[in-house]
């Protein structure tokens, strides 16, 4: 299955570019302004980077730790007393020596110190949790990629409804030109007695009706102008024209079933999906972690000053540190359990993705399949519509016809014509979201 690439020019935008000269702009360039400035698109970069940063945060949990310490107190003056200080011993010649006097002169100490810890083992949960953040990281850049195919098909749908709208106002443009003909004839036969007054006035009210419909058209490409603008990040003072050239080329498509295929290959959703669940997996052994004790190597060096007292200096240290939650191997259990219910919920959150999908191509499929058909029943309908005009108009020119059947045949081609503008439009958007129901767009 080929991949859509946007690179034929389907169509060109006439706008202004900030980045260039006022000229025409490609289907791909449109679709390029589209993701460049799309807001939920800097929502989701945002949402990669944080991935990112949560993924070396897990990597930063493996190497050593290194933190450097400081206190300094001021003492009162303390009254320091031997634990075993003899009670006699002030009789029979002097009070002695008292090894502890000096510290009686304390009036403040300092304690500096650098400490550097290594981690060994901590139950897999560093792995783990780097292996977790790997995976959450690599499922945002597919969350992305979703995003951006939206994006993409958005934009499309947007044009092809813009150059829906403009050919909508070229067919009711040329109605009205013959509607104000017809109102001109009917208003001389008139006046030559051969129509009613009451027959000018039906053409005039269905000159008035197109004028009424022309109106709504007229605001509706205004307000999708405006929308392409906003959605191109173009400047909303500026007009563009839609060159249709080689717009509705005949692609051929695959089966339903091949399509299922190919999403089920290619799609972001199930990739992210399967991310998910490889992540759920690391989350539930960190869990499991809190059944193991951890392990850190550890070394030290320190520098006590006791003014008036000691000075000690260049104290190195150096061991193992275990910790072990005793009351984890008890309550661990209720976290493990949470994970595991999670586990489930990614689980069948994963299984409905994947149901989605197909569904999802399926309606798209059978949408695609509706619009060949509309084209195909639209095209005879002109036909049909044409020849009865033709017929309708030599029976009313010989006075075999009311004039109210005249116009209504006369409305029943406009509307013909309309529909099968409208209906090659939706084709053209029905390829394109069944490409993006596939996964093919990129």
């Amino acid at each position: 299955m080929r991949r859509i690439k946007f690179l034929t020019p389907l169509f060109v935008i006439s706008s202004f570019v900030t980045v260039a000269q006022n000229r025409p702009l490609t289907m791909k360039e449109a679709i390029d302004l589209a993701v460049k400035n799309s807001k939920e698109l800097k929502i989701s970069k945002a949402n990669i980077e944080m991935a990112q940063a949560k993924l070396a945060q897990a990597k930063d949990q493996a190497l050593p730790t290194l933190k450097a310490s400081g206190m300094y107190l001021r003492l009162n003056k303390p009254t320091v007393t031997p634990a075993h200080a003899d009670a006699g011993s002030g009789s029979g010649g002097g009070s002695g020596s008292n090894p502890m006097a000096i510290f009686s002169q304390m009036n403040s100490a300092g304690l500096a110190m650098l400490q550097l810890t290594e981690p060994i083992f901590s139950g897999f949960k560093i792995r783990n949790n780097r292996i977790m953040q790997g995976y959450l990281a690599e499922a945002a850049q597919y969350d992305d990629h979703t995003t951006r195919s939206k994006i993409m098909t958005n934009t499309v749908r947007a044009l092809y409804q813009y150059y829906e709208l403009l050919e909508n106002k070229k067919l009711i443009e040329k109605n009205e030109e013959q509607v104000r003909q017809l109102v001109d004839e009917f208003t001389n036969k008139e006046k030559q007695g051969v129509l009613a007054k009451n027959d000018v006035l039906k053409a005039e009210l269905q000159l008035n009706n197109v004028l009424l419909t022309l109106t709504d058209v007229n605001n509706n490409i205004k307000v999708a102008e405006f929308t392409i603008q906003i959605l191109l990040g173009l400047p909303t003072d500026k007009a563009f024209v839609l060159d249709t050239t080689g717009m509705f080329p005949h692609p051929a498509y695959e089966t339903a079933e091949n399509y299922e295929t190919i999403a089920l290959d290619k799609r972001s959703e199930v990739k992210a999906a399967f991310l998910q669940m490889k992540a759920s997996d690391a989350a539930l052994k960190m869990a499991k972690a809190d059944y193991y004790p951890s392990i850190a190597l550890m070394g030290g060096y320190a520098n006590i000053f006791i003014p008036n007292v000691a000075n000690v200096t260049n104290v190195l240290n150096g061991g193992l540190s275990l910790n072990y939650n005793i009351t984890g191997l008890i309550y661990n259990r209720h976290h493990i359990l949470e994970y595991k219910a999670r586990q489930h919920q990614i689980q069948a959150s994963s299984e409905t993705v994947t149901d989605q999908i197909k569904v999802d191509v399926h309606r798209k499929y059978l949408d695609y399949q509706k619009s060949l058909e509309k084209i195909a029943l639209t095209e005879k309908s002109i036909i049909q519509a044409e020849e009865n005009y033709q017929i309708s108009k030599n029976k009313f020119n010989n006075g075999l016809m009311i004039t109210s059947d005249y116009l209504e045949a006369y409305v029943l081609l406009l509307q013909t014509q309309i529909n099968y503008t409208s209906a090659k439009s939706e084709n053209r958007i029905a390829w394109y979201e069944l490409q993006q129901a596939a996964g093919t767009i990129e």
